[in-house]
């Protein structure tokens, strides 16, 4: 990730690092692109089942052994696999991990380490971290962290569609509509001030993510639909 960054800055015209990583970071996202599709796809054929889960646990709720049963069966039924989405994110995790941190640390630095290059990549001449020429990616920007904030939520509300209500009468219940709060409410907000403080190259590879995720939550959406009225 580090040597396209810097492959990226080499050809771009004037060496715009932001540029640089609006580029890499839709590059990494288009290839894991199919696997969070996937994954999306998953999340909403579970929460389509869900009707059905309660009349499940309402049936089986003295046998934990029965639950499991019934549940696992109403999986295999409608073809959806639990598991998959966990899966996916386990692959995404160390992509995503790996292009925060190499921002992360380019942002915090004047030039590219050539010890760090591939022997085919050569080093930048010249690398602006002025974003476009008006926004400084070493500092701090406002109007990034407001976008970033705004964009998250909007991503969140397309992937948390409807809010669990608070029944009291189970922990795991209560326990889903707080999570449901904090994502669709405290997380854009938490992210705003993350993309704030870090640094305006954080802040934009926040940004790109989140529009990119947007998109893609449509397209789940579409696709899920779709697939929804061949199976009728």
């Amino acid at each position: 990730i580090y040597n396209a960054l810097a492959f990226l800055v080499s050809i771009i015209p004037g060496g715009d690092v932001g540029v640089a990583i609006i580029l890499i970071t839709v590059v990494v996202k288009l290839i894991l692109f199919p696997l969070a599709l996937k994954a999306s796809h998953t999340q909403r054929s579970m929460r389509a089942l869900e009707p059905q889960m309660k009349d499940i646990k309402e049936k089986h709720k003295d046998s934990s052994e029965a639950l499991a049963r019934a549940t696992l069966a109403l999986y295999a039924e409608h073809k959806v696999n639990p598991f998959a989405s966990i899966l996916i994110l386990f692959i995404q995790i160390p992509v995503i991990l790996g292009l925060y941190w190499v921002i992360l640390a380019e942002s915090s630095s004047s030039s590219f380490d050539p010890t760090l290059l591939y022997s085919f990549i050569t080093a930048p001449e010249t690398s602006s971290f002025v974003f476009l020429g008006i926004v400084d990616l070493a500092k701090g920007s406002i109007p990034l962290a407001l976008l970033v904030g705004i964009t998250q939520f909007i991503q969140a509300r397309l992937m948390l569609p409807t809010a669990p209500e608070k029944t009291g009468k189970g922990f795991q219940d209560d326990l889903a509509s707080s999570m449901h709060i904090q994502m669709r409410y405290v997380l854009p907000v938490v992210l705003a001030v993350v993309a704030y403080v870090a640094s305006a190259a954080i802040a934009l590879y926040f940004l790109t993510s989140n529009i990119f995720g947007i998109i893609q939550e449509v397209a789940a959406h579409r696709t899920h639909r779709s697939t929804a009225k061949k199976t009728t």
